[in-house]
This record gives structure tokens, sequence and C-alpha cells, in this order.
């Protein structure tokens, strides 16, 4: 499970990120781009279940191996940090709530049921929800910190290089 000093740390990282892109294509940090953040959350989310495969019922292919689900999971990180990095979230007061859920399916239908109140209410505490449905996933499906972080800083550079040369 990721604590609130690495939450905290993953915003701080997602800032520089965020400056450096909004630098370098020179829009505005408003409504409009919140909501390209939410869409693009919403994206990764379901890059993260195709890897993941456990709503693929009608195949016997093994789900992608862990790495690859890591990073489609960090590109959903850096995209919901982000969004609360835009409305001034306070992630050292987050509170994590496990869910008890059947399923990841169960998880994400509450993720999409949180993202619903967060686009309608861009609040702290709709967002807190969503923040905690998606950390949910980290708990269902034994990702440690050490592998988010991990995974964090080769996406970010990733991220960064991709920048750089005009991704």
């Amino acid at each position: 499970m990721i604590d609130n000093k690495t939450l905290k740390w993953l915003s701080e990282k997602q800032v520089i990120l965020d400056q450096f892109i909004q630098n370098k294509w020179n829009f505005k940090n408003d409504k409009t781009l919140l909501d390209k953040k939410i869409t693009a959350f919403l994206v990764e989310l379901g890059e993260y279940a195709n890897e993941e495969r456990s709503f693929k019922y009608w195949s016997n292919k093994k789900p992608s191996d862990l790495e690859i689900q890591l990073d489609e999971y960090i590109d959903g990180i850096h995209f919901i940090i982000s969004v609360g990095n835009q409305i001034n979230y306070n992630f050292e007061q987050f509170d994590y709530n496990f869910l008890n859920k059947d399923s990841i399916i169960d998880i994400y239908f509450e993720i999409i049921s949180c993202l619903n109140s967060f686009i309608k209410d861009n609040n702290n505490i709709n967002y807190s929800k969503l923040l905690n449905a998606f950390l949910n996933i980290c708990k269902i499906k034994n990702y440690n910190q050490d592998q988010i972080i991990d995974a964090y800083n080769i996406k970010n550079e990733i991220n960064f290089q991709r920048q750089n040369n005009n991704y």
C-alpha cells in the first residue's frame, strides 16, 4: 500500500513533470485541462484493465507480466496525482480505507462511480474517494510501495524523455 509520505512525494514529483509540460506547451491550468486529465485517467484505467485481463471471460490468455501491469497502473497514478495537485488536494491528510469488494472488477466499478461523482463536483471529498478506490487496486493485487515507487521513477523518466523528443 502507498503511505501518505509516498503520496506527498509522488505529488511533488508530478508537479515538476506537469510544470515542465505546461511550460513547454504553454497551456493554462484551467477546467479544460482538468477535464483532459480526468479523461486521460479513465483511458489509463482501461489500459490497465486490458493488461490485467480479469474481465476477459472469453479468453484463456494469462494477464500481462507484472512489469507491464505496473507500467499501466503507474500511468493512472501520474494522472490521478496530477488531478489532485490541480485541485490543491492535501495528500498528507489522505486516509486510506480498504474497500471490502469481492473482485477487482468490483473495484473498477467503484472507481468509475467515484469518478462520476468527482466529474460532477471537483471537490476534495470526491477526489479522496476516487483516489482511495484507485489505490485499492494496489491492495487487491498486492502491489507494494517499493514497486510503485520504482515503476513511477522509470515512467517519470520516460515521460520527460518523451517531452524532450516532442512526443
